[in-house]
């Protein structure tokens, strides 16, 4: 059992909040806050929206104009444990929530009744596919052609996690607490399995609101290192990848709306599916050939003018990026990788 001392020490409240911003303009504010890689808030910066206004005089009537307006495909509804944390069996082997087919008509009235049952969420759902009508009310202007995603739930904590995008997340209802930890911790964040996950990417075995430090020890860095803020409804933030965050649903019904995006071409540049490559690869190998592989992969791929060397017309894959010249390495890791 985890001591009230060690909870109370490393509360999330006492952690400093990221860099806010109430004023910004949007012509180049990507670039540069991608460049800086560092978490924004963006205070009121969806304050316009019809949903957020509606949520805040009623979360209930904006739960049954979701229902109401939803185009009736079915979705994973998931049941949670009375916590809300969304997480592991004890043995790792399993997960502690079920997930079944709902509409999410039928979702909604699951969330709305949830005081009297266990919590539920309904994780990134297409907007253009499930409530087209609520599309054109969702500006944004930082990425006006990427679509959006919406997160619909009770109260539900999600375990600090990376995104393989940039990410800007809108809280449009409820209240959220978002909890940020920089790449380079990953080694104090004791990250569970990478191929068996709750949601598709792996995720802290650490408890944030109730460490256990024996088991644990190294978080404590990475506690030092973390940055977390309460969001209301109508604030957004930044999220360059990486970073690890934590996502915690404060209000009995919340909503989120999140836009990603990454200066890629094609799927096979993800970095993740990459990692998981290299790791089966490395993994296989007797231990002089990884050491001989490693310098490799330091040249190739931590080196930035490996191909400096090279004439610009064949530098191919060490060159910059173009859509020509990704389709062209596109076709070519598939014909590796038959």
């Amino acid at each position: 059992m985890q001591s009230s001392k060690t909870q109370a020490d490393l509360p999330l409240s006492a952690l400093p909040r990221p860099q806010e911003l109430s004023e910004f303009a949007a012509q180049g504010f990507i670039d540069a806050a991608v460049e800086r890689h560092q978490p924004i808030v963006l205070r009121n910066f969806a304050a316009h929206w019809p949903i957020v206004m509606q949520s805040k005089h009623s979360l209930s009537s904006v739960a049954q104009q979701i229902a109401a307006e939803n185009t009736g495909r079915p979705v994973k509804l998931v049941t949670l444990p009375q916590s809300g944390w969304m997480f592991y069996t004890d043995d790792l082997r399993g997960m502690n929530f079920s997930v079944s087919t709902a509409t999410l008509a039928d979702a909604m009235q699951s969330m709305l009744q949830a005081a009297n049952s266990l919590p539920h969420c309904v994780q990134c759902i297409g907007v253009r596919e499930h409530l087209p009508t609520l599309l054109p009310s969702l500006d944004n202007p930082l990425t006006p052609n990427v679509d959006p995603f919406i997160w619909i739930g009770n109260a539900v904590r999600v375990a600090p996690h990376f995104d393989e995008a940039n990410n800007i997340a809108v809280v449009a209802a409820g209240k959220r607490r978002f909890t940020l930890f920089p790449p380079e911790q990953v080694s104090n964040l004791y990250i569970g399995p990478l191929d068996y996950t709750p949601a598709g990417q792996p995720i802290s075995l650490v408890d944030i609101h109730a460490p256990d430090l024996n088991r644990f020890p190294r978080y404590q860095s990475a506690y030092d290192a973390a940055l977390s803020v309460e969001l209301d409804a109508g604030d957004a933030i930044f999220i360059p990848t990486p970073w690890w965050h934590a996502v915690e649903s404060l209000s009995s019904f919340n909503v989120l709306v999140n836009y990603w995006w990454s200066g890629r071409h094609l799927s096979s540049t993800l970095p993740f599916p990459m990692m998981m490559h290299a790791l089966q690869a490395l993994n296989a190998m007797p231990n002089g050939e990884r050491e001989a592989w490693k310098s490799l992969l330091r040249h190739y791929v931590l080196t930035e003018d490996a191909g400096a060397h090279l004439p610009d017309s064949v530098r191919g894959i060490l060159g910059k990026q173009s859509k020509d010249n990704a389709n062209l390495i596109d076709q070519w890791l598939k014909s590796q990788l038959r």
